[in-house]
């Protein structure tokens, strides 16, 4: 019996030390990209902006608070010029979530025709996400931290509305996993 505990602490202390020499190799990463960036002619321009957040995301798997604060004093811009280009380009995460789901509040999908369905929408989503209160600009993370609610004020499909986007393509509520008529709660 000793023998196996022995051999199960020695394999925790491998693991939390091959874990530790991970977290010191992402941190010289970052380091090297923001050293990099820093050093360049025009660091403040949106096109190397973008590839400094893509350069970290790469490393991290999303952008931490404490990444775009960073990223910020190395491009020599505030943060929110930040928040701005992460708004732009979608593929950019603030958070290690595995879904995105974007409602649309624009006028045609939130007109007197559909306001009701696409609030309920909303109200359904927020309840199996475990989200409470309004969805700041930056979106919500679900209780669990998998899934990003967001709302946009058009996603630009307004023949279809009311619309909304899970990962990036259009869905129907009846065809998202999260509202599907099975799992309806609201």
């Amino acid at each position: 019996m000793m023998g196996y505990l022995k051999e199960l602490f020695s394999k925790q202390e491998d693991s939390q030390e091959r874990a530790q020499e991970k977290r010191k190799e992402k941190s010289q990463e970052l380091a090297e990209v923001w050293s990099f960036y820093s050093s360049m002619k025009k660091p403040a321009s949106q096109e190397t902006i973008a590839a400094m957040l893509k350069e970290i995301q790469e490393i991290r798997g999303f952008i931490s608070p404490e990444c775009r604060a960073l990223a910020a004093e190395a491009a020599g811009v505030k943060e929110s010029v930040i928040d701005c280009i992460m708004k732009l380009y979608k593929s950019l995460k603030p958070a290690a979530y595995e879904h995105r789901i974007t409602v649309c509040t624009g006028e045609r999908c939130m007109s007197k025709e559909h306001r009701k369905q696409q609030e309920k929408r909303l109200g359904r989503l927020k309840k199996r996400l475990g989200i409470e209160g309004a969805i700041p600009p930056e979106g919500a993370l679900s209780a669990d931290g998998t899934v990003l609610l967001e709302t946009r004020s058009c996603l630009k499909h307004c023949r279809t509305a009311p619309n909304m986007l899970f990962d990036g393509e259009l869905a129907e509520d009846d065809s998202m996993p999260l509202c599907s008529k099975g799992n309806r709660e609201a």
